[in-house]
């Protein structure tokens, strides 16, 4: 009988042994990334490179702007890019963290949690096309998917080509790329070392808008502005936080109204973009301006 009993000290090996036996197999295996993307062509391009980050800024605001690739329920949001929640970051205990360039102090904060990486590919040194391939195959090399960054850069050009020619019978067609204001008088317009004007020319399409820009490669101005401008295609997009007043606002007998693209029916609305994002972003617009070859191609 003696044989069977259970020391106390038996016993307390035991139930510390619990916890172990029943611990789940996600915690005895944890993710070897762990990345909080403060940077959305980041967040993007980590997507894409199928890692999901710990957190982004603005979460909720990525989804509306950035469509594809989707942002999990799971990944949480840690406030504005400018003014990230440190408290949070630093609970998240990331090994990474891919920032934009922010205010000094705020980087020496984040320095302190984990090694940061500033984002930027946004003004581009050299040419904007170029720049966002290197960029998502250096991304994966660091990460350790380089094969993955081959397959997404090798997607992206084949994407572009396909769509380029289907776009050859209206080659060198003028298109621009704008973005309404909240009161629906003034637009963003994208010119020189945007993400629009790379992506016209790798479709063998011209950029409409090539007056000044700034250093982002935007321009912002009234909408009369486009009333002479020469185009034939016109593709924009408004703030989904100022869908509504814009609406709102708008006369059957405004300005944007009389504008001789939207009046010829040659303005498409986009209903997901953002111009400073990845190769994703890229093949998303390029598919948008692909979809109607039939109209292009009447006004070729």
């Amino acid at each position: 009988m003696s044989g069977l009993l259970l020391t106390r000290r038996d016993c307390l090996k035991a139930l510390l042994a619990l916890p172990l036996l029943n611990a789940p197999a996600a915690l005895a295996a944890p993710s070897p990334h762990r990345i909080v993307a403060i940077n959305w062509l980041a967040a993007e391009t980590l997507l894409s490179l199928g890692i999901t980050p710990l957190a982004v800024s603005d979460g909720g605001y990525f989804r509306r702007r950035i469509a594809t690739p989707v942002l999990p329920a799971s990944v949480q949001d840690i406030g504005p890019f400018w003014e990230p929640n440190l408290e949070l970051v630093a609970a998240l205990r990331p090994t990474l963290i891919l920032s934009d360039m922010l205010a000094p102090a705020m980087l020496d904060s984040l320095r302190r949690i984990a090694p940061v990486q500033v984002v930027s590919v946004y003004p581009p040194a050299g040419p904007l096309w170029q720049t966002l391939l290197a960029f998502t195959g250096e991304l994966g090399s660091t990460l350790g998917v380089t094969e993955k960054a081959a397959q997404i850069i090798h997607d992206a050009n084949l994407a572009i080509a396909q769509c380029k020619q289907r776009l050859k019978p209206a080659e060198g067609q003028r298109v621009l790329v704008a973005v309404r204001s909240q009161d629906g008088k003034y637009v963003t317009v994208y010119g020189a070392n945007s993400l629009p004007d790379a992506l016209l020319t790798q479709l063998g399409l011209r950029n409409a808008w090539t007056l000044p820009v700034g250093a982002m490669g935007t321009a912002n101005v009234g909408v009369g502005k486009l009333l002479s401008l020469e185009a034939d295609w016109l593709f924009y997009t408004e703030l989904p936080t100022t869908l509504t007043r814009v609406s709102r606002l708008r006369q059957p007998e405004g300005l944007w109204q009389q504008l001789p693209l939207v009046a010829a029916g040659r303005a498409r609305e986009l209903s997901h973009f953002f111009p400073f994002g990845g190769l994703a972003t890229a093949v998303s617009l390029a598919q948008h301006i692909t979809a109607v070859p039939g109209e292009v191609n009447r006004h070729a």
